[in-house]
């Protein structure tokens, strides 16, 4: 078969109680101007995790060989970092090669749609490859399993916002520690460029009142997200007009069909992701192809129009077909995805970042392969991959790249093992712009433990 991908047969966008507050746009502080849709970025207060659905997945070496640093370096910091954290997860398949790093977990009941699916998995024999591999979803949600309060209520609406808190989101962290008073929060403000002098940082930024302010500091670990903490990068070195390449996950969502049929046992289920699978397409690269199935959840729900109160024959239909209905979100490395290039305009205020979408041809054939690879391996565990409907997206969700780590950075927007920019000594970029590339997996809790592991490599020093 050969897919067509429909970019503007979108899924509903994802909010948080009815709201997208937490998708950035261009504001007059952080002005971005350029061609296609704008990269991902957040000024929510815990940034895009305020509204994600959580989902977890640490790389397998595979995916980060070309970092300056190994697995083995992130190990403990995994673990560091979950200790702290609330984790739904399964000692299964996936342990093989993606480890669970945490001892103390909880389990989300699956819905019966995901529990059936899971044994046609375990028999279909696809695990004698190893280039498959498959699981429950690992979540950062609190699960009644272990006793934890709030644990999950099986409300149904975990994609819309999750009314009990049961959700992990960071900005929890910042109001806990913020209330220990081991920090000091300002929010609502703009950091314009940062500024070594003395042996210190001179941090200069907007506040809320639109007044310039000035902060001297004896360390910064930047965590802006991937496009503001390069434009900081690029304003703090006067490096106006100088392209970075900004990476990016290419990710589809491809509709599928079970052969059997499952009751849809909505309300009282999860909505999140209920099932992990790990795939690599031969002969296209070594890279894990990471995927999120799911049975239909509220979102779907909203798109079907479909109605649980009512009896007409059209809205029995629904019912029943949602019965067999698959959802599969998969998320493919960032060589193989698009990207976009960077570049700080000087001008008025110098800080309009230009952003220019970078179309692929390869990229497009690489997602149409990913694609069709799931068609034939989905008849093996009984699900039909409606190939035809499938849903691409050329804006990926995880960007970042554009500060790479280096062992000997050469180029003043690389960094070293320690996230500092060439010429720094007191700045450390510790979020996604220092990946070298990106996994296919999630890059939140990686992100996490890569700052864990060069903090703590920081204090030591």
């Amino acid at each position: 078969s050969n897919p067509t991908l429909h970019e503007s047969m979108a899924i509903p966008q994802k909010l948080l109680f009815g709201s997208d507050f937490f998708y950035g746009q261009s504001n007059d502080h952080a002005p971005l101007q350029g061609r296609g849709p704008l990269p991902p970025f957040s000024y929510a207060r815990g940034g895009f995790s305020v509204g994600w659905g959580a989902s977890v997945l640490t790389p397998d070496q595979c995916d980060i060989e070309d970092w300056p640093i190994t697995l083995d370096d992130l190990a403990d910091h995994f673990e560091s970092v979950l200790a702290t954290l609330p984790l739904s997860a399964n000692d299964d398949e996936l342990t093989a090669r993606f480890p669970l790093y945490k001892e103390n977990y909880g389990t989300l009941k699956l819905t019966a749609g995901n529990a059936a699916m899971l044994q046609d998995l375990r028999r279909s024999g696809l695990l004698k490859s190893d280039d498959f591999l498959f699981g429950q979803a690992r979540l950062l949600v609190r699960s009644q399993t272990l006793g934890d309060k709030p644990g999950c209520k099986y409300c149904g609406h975990c994609m819309s916002g999750c009314v009990y808190g049961c959700i992990y989101k960071s900005n929890d962290d910042l109001d806990r520690l913020a209330s220990a008073g081991k920090i000091d929060y300002t929010g609502q403000a703009w950091v314009q460029h940062l500024e070594e002098k003395n042996n210190k940082v001179d941090i200069s930024y907007v506040n809320r009142l639109g007044d310039q302010q000035t902060m001297s500091v004896d360390k910064v670990f930047l965590a802006a997200g991937a496009v503001n903490s390069t434009r900081i990068i690029l304003k703090s070195k006067k490096l106006y007009d100088h392209k970075v390449y900004l990476r990016s996950s290419s990710s589809f969502v491809l509709p599928m069909l079970r052969a059997k049929h499952a009751p849809v046992d909505w309300p009282n289920i999860n909505t999140q992701p209920g099932l992990f699978l790990e795939y690599k397409v031969p002969g296209l690269s070594n890279h894990w192809i990471h995927t999120q199935l799911s049975t239909p959840n509220e979102m779907v729900f909203e798109k079907l129009k479909l109605h649980h109160t009512s009896n007409s024959l059209t809205q029995k239909l629904k019912r029943r077909i949602l019965g067999h209905l698959v959802i599969a979100f998969c998320n493919l490395h960032s060589n193989h995805g698009y990207g976009y290039e960077l570049f700080l305009k000087k001008g008025d205020g110098n800080n309009l970042l230009m952003y220019d979408r970078q179309c692929s041809i390869q990229s497009d054939k690489d997602n149409k392969r990913a694609i069709n690879h799931l068609l034939r391996i989905g008849w093996k565990f009984g699900c039909i991959a409606l190939t035809p409907t499938a849903l691409n997206f050329t804006r990926g969700f995880h960007v970042g790249g554009t500060l790479p780590m280096k062992q000997s950075p050469q180029k003043e927007t690389e960094t070293d093992l320690l996230g500092r920019p060439r010429s720094m000594k007191n700045v450390h970029v510790v979020d996604s712009s220092v990946f070298p590339s990106l996994p296919g997996t999630t890059i939140g809790l990686l992100a996490m433990a890569n700052a864990d592991r060069i903090a703590s490599e920081v204090l030591l020093k």
